[in-house]
């Protein structure tokens, strides 16, 4: 497109003077194979560029719709140019980009690494036990000063992503910000409440009561029956948004995950508790009453976003308003912890500071994996984070008078495309599960909008106090974990879909449970509650 071109060109007049953050050395605690040192690796210890000769390295990932082609994007050319290293990218769409990879990893046809990985646990073992993945800890020791230094100032970022056998085989996003760890917050429209002079629902029943006034009146003003009191991407945010007013949830956001603690703090997994079974029957009526969109369940994320900017809909789940498109982002307020019937308020859709684990991984095909690591550690410094956000001054970004840095214009305020689309034509960030370390300066996003950090300060009282990273397990309890979850969490969102859309009774709820139960719901939790001991020993 247009805009691509344009920076693309001016790029290759730009100039860029960039550092990495030097890092101490420690002894690895683990004992994959040892990294190489600079002479014999050929890889310059610290600067630029990274190798003196130039090398090619392939990676395959996860593109999201919002993002323009990776190999054409202003700061992998430019990164290129700075290190001698140039990576040639197989973007495939993150629809069916799991598929793709793991059909590859079996095959034995895949790449040197993985960007933009969105490895689970259950991969990250599967893949690391086979020395597909290989050990990250030495070349981490050598070749990464910046995540290195991360990891000492923050020992539960290491306690997140060391598997049980010592090795660490995938790198992680990171996230020191407030309101995106509030991961999608719950957004209504105000203009649509003024005009019916209704307050900002602070209940799940008063939440009910609106959604159907906006549902009954021509909100819009177009004459027509065509508001949408809630939709959203087939993820379906109302279980993750609302769950916590029914005290469900309480140690965050996993996704499949249906595993947490009770008020008591005992283990349990919730898809059968009986407030799980309250909460299912509540979003049936929103379904059967026409409040939520009937489309949710199959529509993608160009879809959800096409409702928002044609003004059709009264609430939503997101990170931030920006999804609504510039000219109606500013009618949209957030909504708090909503009180549920039994007295809970929690907002429980909330990410750890380790927010995606499996990235970033390099395979045991990767000719260069010093250069490889010193590549993708710059992504973790101070630098780093400010390129991946911001791009390159004067093309994408500008100084302003202050010393404070923003978009350009065109991104800011671009007529056709929201932010966060315009800035996926120029950097990999728009959509998440990239490896980098997110720092709040440089992120001049819809997270740091002030309904964002209005949001994040009004819910955050509300958020649960333990956050669990995903765990990882041993290749035995991995191997026992991949047969539960395969056959439970499956049922589980099946029986779901049929609750909520009134093709299965809620009188088969017993059944419901005992199917679960016969399942192996028991061991599943013996497995999460040694992995969670593990953790805490870390």
């Amino acid at each position: 497109m247009r805009l691509t071109r344009r920076w693309v060109t001016a790029s290759m007049a730009a100039s860029m003077t960039l550092t990495v953050l030097a890092g101490c050395s420690t002894a690895n605690e683990a004992n994959p194979a040892k990294a190489k040192d600079t002479k014999e690796s050929g890889v310059n210890a610290t600067g630029f560029p990274i190798v003196k000769e130039p090398i090619t390295i392939q990676m395959m990932g996860a593109k999201h719709p919002l993002h323009a082609e990776w190999n054409d994007m202003l700061i992998f050319k430019e990164y290129g140019k700075m290190t001698n290293v140039k990576v040639v990218f197989e973007a495939t769409p993150e629809a069916g980009y799991k598929e793709k990879r793991n059909v590859r990893l079996a095959s034995g046809d895949y790449p040197e690494a993985f960007y933009r990985a969105m490895l689970t646990p259950a991969d990250e073992v599967n893949y690391g036990s086979q020395g597909i993945l290989i050990p990250l800890n030495d070349l981490i020791d050598k070749y990464a000063p910046n995540f290195k230094a991360i990891l000492e100032k923050h020992p539960d970022v290491k306690k997140s992503i060391i598997a049980p056998d010592g090795n660490i085989y995938s790198l992680p996003q990171l996230n020191e910000q407030v309101a995106p760890r509030i991961s999608r917050k719950l957004w209504i429209n105000k203009k649509w409440l003024d005009k019916l002079g209704l307050p900002v629902p602070t209940t799940v029943d008063e939440y009910y009561k609106t959604l159907k006034a906006f549902k009954e009146n021509d909100m819009n003003g177009n004459g027509k029956n065509d508001e949408i009191p809630w939709t959203g991407d087939k993820s379906f945010d109302l279980i993750p948004g609302l769950r916590g007013s029914w005290g469900l949830g309480t140690t965050g956001y996993r996704k499949n995950v249906y595993v947490d603690e009770d008020a008591n703090g005992k283990l349990r997994f919730f898809a059968t508790d009986p407030k799980y079974k309250e909460m299912l029957q509540y979003l049936a009526v929103l379904f059967k009453e026409g409040l939520m969109d009937r489309e949710v369940f199959a529509q993608e994320v160009p879809q959800f976003n096409a409702k928002l900017t044609q003004g059709l809909v009264g609430s939503f789940h997101a990170s931030n308003v920006n999804q609504a498109g510039s000219a109606l982002m500013n009618d949209y307020v957030p909504v708090p912890a909503l009180k549920g019937p039994h007295g809970d308020h929690m907002y429980t859709y909330v990410v750890p500071f380790t927010q995606n684990q499996g990235a970033f991984a390099i395979t045991n095909k990767n000719k260069h994996p010093e250069a490889t690591m010193r590549w993708i550690d710059y992504f973790y410094s101070e630098e780093g984070s400010k390129f991946l956000r911001m791009g390159v001054e004067g093309i994408t970004y500008e100084k302003l008078p202050n010393g404070d840095i923003e978009y350009k214009d065109d991104i800011r305020n671009n007529p056709k495309l929201s932010l966060d689309q315009a800035a996926g034509q120029f950097s990999t960030w728009p959509g998440g599960n990239v490896p980098q370390m997110v720092l709040q300066k440089f992120d001049k996003t819809g997270n740091t909008f002030p309904s964002s950090l209005e949001a994040a300060k009004l819910l955050g009282p509300d958020t649960p106090e333990k956050i669990w990273p995903s765990f990882l397990f041993t290749k035995e309890e991995q191997d026992k974990l991949n047969s539960l979850e395969s056959d439970i969490v499956t049922f589980v969102e099946e029986q779901q879909l049929k609750f909520i859309t009134g093709a299965q009774s809620f009188d088969a709820w017993d059944q419901y449970v005992n199917s679960i139960n016969k399942m192996g719901v028991k061991d599943l939790l013996n497995i999460y509650g040694a992995a969670i001991e593990r953790y805490k020993k870390n």
